[in-house]
């Protein structure tokens, strides 16, 4: 047993699928396939239950899998406590991110702070589109960034850690007459009055939406995450957002804001993930800082 093998089987376990974790983790399908195998004869147990469909952990599975995160996130404590004693102790990290991912990202900076108290940890809130020009001119080290996997394969030099593959879906305030509802359909969507956060992403998606179905009625676009959730709760507006962007939001939390499934519109799926330089690949710090955000964001979303 290796940790490389525990890594392999956290990423089936979060993308369901060796193909998925083979892009994620730049290995190839068949060593993956190989090295789980191995770990499987080793324990005398099945971890997955592999079909055309993906990969299911069993039940048995299940347990490695949560004593692998723990695992994999004490080997990370140790080397953070290595950080220590070997990177400068005066130094500046330059983080980037989306609006509807603070909420993620703050948790993050508040626990790596704690440990790395002389680091300097600056945050600036964009679009992905302005988060990777950032890094291209070196005025940002990280990025956690949305971006379509047509897009992610056409950029140069960029590097990119995707942690989650999401999908759009249409958020109302609890008082809402959808509230009760799991899904809508376009047609049902253009009855109501949009506020919508403004985002290159976003945009395009209404564009194709108007293309296939019809125009929407928009009652304001807003780069401000709060004018919209608060023309949600006084029920004035519903919106559209990506599925990973209302994963702790406050709002979902307390039950004011519900979030449906949209029907029939076939979507380009859109990866949450951390975009870095691939000529500079930053400090190690950097490393630290995004290997943490990504196992408490495992650990709170793998089930």
């Amino acid at each position: 047993m290796n940790i490389d093998q525990l890594n392999y089987v956290i990423e089936v376990a979060k993308t369901k699928s060796l193909s998925a974790a083979s892009h994620n983790l730049h290995v190839t399908q068949s060593a993956i396939s190989q090295s789980i195998a191995n770990l499987e004869a080793e324990l005398g147990i099945q971890l997955f239950n592999r079909s055309r469909s993906g990969a299911i952990p069993t039940q048995e599975g299940q347990s490695v899998i949560r004593k692998a995160l723990e695992v994999v996130s004490k080997v990370q404590e140790m080397k953070d406590e290595a950080l220590h004693w070997s990177e400068t102790h005066q130094a500046e990290l330059r983080v980037a991110a989306l609006p509807h991912t603070m909420s993620s990202l703050i948790r993050t900076v508040s626990s790596f702070k704690n440990d790395y108290p002389n680091v300097t940890i600056r945050i600036i809130e964009s679009g992905s589109e302005e988060i990777i020009e950032a890094i291209r001119k070196n005025k940002v080290d990280i990025g956690l960034i949305g971006i379509s996997k047509e897009a992610n394969n056409k950029e140069t030099g960029l590097a990119f850690e995707a942690l989650w593959e999401g999908k759009f879906v249409l958020g109302v305030g609890r008082n809402c007459a959808l509230s009760s509802r799991n899904s809508v359909t376009p047609v049902e969507m253009q009855r109501h009055s949009f506020a919508l956060y403004d985002e290159e992403h976003i945009v395009e998606f209404v564009n194709k939406f108007i293309a296939d179905y019809g125009p929407l009625h928009i009652l304001f676009t807003s780069n401000n995450p709060h004018a919209v959730a608060t023309a949600l709760r006084e029920n004035l507006a519903v919106t559209i957002g990506y599925d990973f962007s209302f994963i702790d939001s406050p709002y979902i939390m307390s039950r004011e804001l519900v979030l449906l499934e949209i029907e029939l519109m076939k979507q380009e799926p859109i990866l949450l993930g951390w975009a870095y330089s691939e000529t500079n690949k930053g400090s190690r710090i950097s490393k630290v800082f995004i290997q943490r955000f990504l196992n408490e964001f495992q650990i709170r979303n793998i089930k």
